[in-house]
């Protein structure tokens, strides 16, 4: 029997059997729980880390579309933004050539204006001692109110006796009648001309008379005298007369 201090406790003893086979299997068991805990770790990550690389490749490959897809939009809008900068430049083009024509047509213009005034000036000085002239125009009372006696005389300048001048006259009076002005032919004052245009056909001169009424109340200013030849020269000649009365 062992030796034992007195007064001290003592510890019971357990006589258990020995079973060598059983800590092998609890060691097998407890490396097995390891390695199974250390697999399902490694699965788990595993898997998440699958899961997430699906992700990203998801989100790259979403992205790649959406890029290209912009790019596409990118090269469209650069097209047709080449294609707006050549029809700008090309209407730029057509406004300078259009405006340049109109310069030139302007100056073109205004060249003829100058040549036609320049023409009509030497013509006018070849003209204006030649051909038709209004030589005189008379206006005579009679011994009745409103009635007068008119002569108007248009001859030929330089006349070579040969050649008849031919054209017409028109003749107006113009007056007031009451606080209006008035402006009638010598058609409808004189019974001796029916027309406006009176015909001109002489060689020398020709003589345009007769007797005119003035309308009650009208008091007369003057005569509009509008006479054009055709041959043997063209001309025109505008005249004012006043209205003098020759009393006898």
């Amino acid at each position: 029997m062992p030796n034992v201090v007195k007064g001290s406790k003592q510890e019971k003893m357990v006589v258990v059997p020995y079973r060598p086979g059983r800590r092998v299997l609890l060691v097998f068991v407890l490396v097995l729980g390891v390695g199974a805990s250390a697999a399902g770790g490694f699965m788990y990550g595993y898997t998440n880390t699958m899961r997430g690389q699906q992700t990203v490749v998801a989100s790259q490959r979403e992205l790649s579309e959406e890029l290209a897809t912009a790019q596409l939009e990118n090269s469209d809008l650069r097209r047709q933004v080449a294609i707006l900068d050549r029809s700008s430049v090309m209407d730029q083009r057509a406004t300078e050539e259009v405006q340049s024509t109109i310069r030139g047509l302007r100056d073109r213009v205004a060249q003829l204006e100058q040549d036609i005034v320049y023409y009509r000036q030497v013509v006018s000085e070849e003209t204006e001692d030649t051909g038709l002239i209004i030589s005189q125009l008379d206006i005579d009372a009679t011994r009745e109110e409103n009635r007068y006696r008119y002569k108007l005389v248009l001859r030929q300048q330089d006349a070579d006796g040969d050649t008849f001048l031919t054209g017409h006259v028109n003749v107006n009076l113009v007056g007031t009648q009451g606080d209006e002005q008035q402006i009638l032919a010598l058609r409808d004052l004189s019974a001796e001309q029916d027309q406006l245009d009176i015909r001109l056909r002489f060689k020398y001169f020709q003589n345009i008379e007769g007797e005119l009424v003035l309308p009650d109340e009208f008091v007369p200013e003057r005569f509009q005298i509008a006479a054009v030849s055709l041959e043997p020269v063209e001309k025109n000649i505008n005249q004012n007369f006043s209205w003098v009365v020759e009393r006898n």
